[in-house]
């Protein structure tokens, strides 16, 4: 017997699968999304009605008939809600507006100062509130994350225990999502069709914010106790020089001793990336049978963002908070 939770899982499941086929194939039909998903099509048409109601989907225009009764066809609304993605990239607000067709609308970079970090973040959410129908709230942050709250952020450290996600869904009334940076960057990953076969993940960056790496493993997405997993920054016994490899290769070695993937994914940066250099000085020694595939990647702000779309379909976010009976 499923328990709420399950049922819970499986109606998301259902419904962002079918989201995301009006987003590829619109206008479609309740049989094509059926088709298209795999999805019964009792559940197809209960969740377009309540996508109807909701006014998330709309009707298109009826399809040509094919020797039968007329099919109406269905058509994601793009203005339903905006997705506000902020990237905390160093010192910068990398900004990223979405419409309910996940199509970027706008986007901007803007510094900050550390020490005002709440007060200007909160102004920059405000100029696209105050325009858009912001309904989900998205924000990488480069520190450690535990439930939302700001473990250890060590360029920040005034910060130290603040509940950010809290904060800004008490400030804005709107979904709010907060997570570390390179997490986000190996659950995006995962989701790409070229990924689909690695359960076991691993992402790493030196550079944008420093050094860190995000881990997956059987599918799961490393966390760790409070949040700590992935910190490599930590890693001592040798002198840290990012511009260098030694260090980096001992980082890379440490993770497939201890986190054996299938891969490793390099992002780079403008201050390292020698990776072929850095690959071959970690997997020295290492028996064949646990040295991964390694690829580099110029989709780190990319990665992140689909990271956050995964959490947003996982927990049914792409129903306004507003919005009864969702």
């Amino acid at each position: 017997m499923l328990h709420p939770p399950e049922l819970f899982e499986i109606r998301n499941r259902n419904f962002a699968d079918i989201l995301e086929t009006l987003r590829r194939h619109a206008p479609c039909s309740l049989a094509q999304i059926s088709e298209e998903t795999g999805i019964g099509l009792t559940t197809v048409k209960k969740c377009m009605e309540q996508g109807v109601k909701l006014g998330m989907v709309v009707y298109g225009e009826i399809a040509e008939s094919t020797g039968g009764r007329k099919a109406q066809l269905f058509c994601p609304n793009p203005e339903y809600q905006y997705y506000l993605m902020i990237l905390v990239d160093n010192n910068d607000f990398v900004c990223r507006l979405y419409d309910f067709n996940r199509r970027c609308v706008e986007e901007s970079r803007r510094p900050f100062p550390m020490e005002g970090f709440f007060q200007q973040l909160c102004k920059e959410i405000h100029t696209f509130t105050a325009e858009y129908d912001v309904g989900t709230l998205c924000l990488s942050m480069p520190c450690v994350m535990k439930n939302g709250a700001i473990v250890d952020w060590y360029y920040n450290p005034a910060l130290q225990g603040f509940p950010l996600q809290e904060e800004l869904e008490q400030r804005f009334g709107i979904h709010v999502l907060v997570q570390n940076d390179m997490k986000l960057t190996v659950l995006g990953a995962a989701s790409h069709p070229d990924e689909a076969a690695s359960r076991n993940l691993v992402t790493a960056q030196f550079g944008h914010n420093g050094i860190g790496v995000g881990e997956m493993v059987n599918g799961q997405v490393l966390e760790g106790f409070s949040g700590f997993a992935g910190e490599v920054g930590y890693t001592r016994g040798i002198r840290k020089d990012i511009m260098g490899t030694a260090y980096l290769a001992r980082i890379a070695r440490s993770v497939i001793i201890c986190i054996n993937p299938q891969k490793i994914i390099f992002y780079r940066s403008n201050r390292q990336n020698r990776f072929d250099k850095i690959f071959e000085e970690a997997v020295r020694g290492l028996p064949s049978y646990a040295i991964p595939e390694y690829t580099v990647s110029e989709a780190y702000f990319q990665d992140m963002t689909d990271g956050f779309f995964r959490l947003i379909d996982a927990k049914g976010y792409y129903k306004k908070g507003s919005d009864p009976n969702a």
